[in-house]
């Protein structure tokens, strides 16, 4: 089992980061080109009709999970 963190907004404005565990069928590379066309071509072409989806949502329709706090601890360094 592999956690993968995925680290948004760019810069420190918003570095936010959701914590998923993927199928090991998932490309994660392939998924992030796939959601990327997605939002371009389908999302933007379309705004308003269609429902946004993160990243993060797009894994999940893909199988992935949320990792329990049993396999997952985060430690902030004081």
């Amino acid at each position: 089992m592999k956690i993968w963190a995925l680290h948004g907004g760019g810069d420190w404005a918003d570095a936010s980061a959701e914590y998923l565990v993927l199928p090991e069928e998932v490309d994660i590379e392939a998924e992030a080109a796939a959601w990327k066309n997605w939002y371009r071509k389908e999302y933007c072409s379309d705004l308003g009709k269609i429902k946004f989806l993160s990243f993060h949502e797009w894994l999940k329709k893909k199988g992935a999970r949320e990792p329990s706090s049993d396999e997952l601890e985060i430690y902030w360094e004081p």
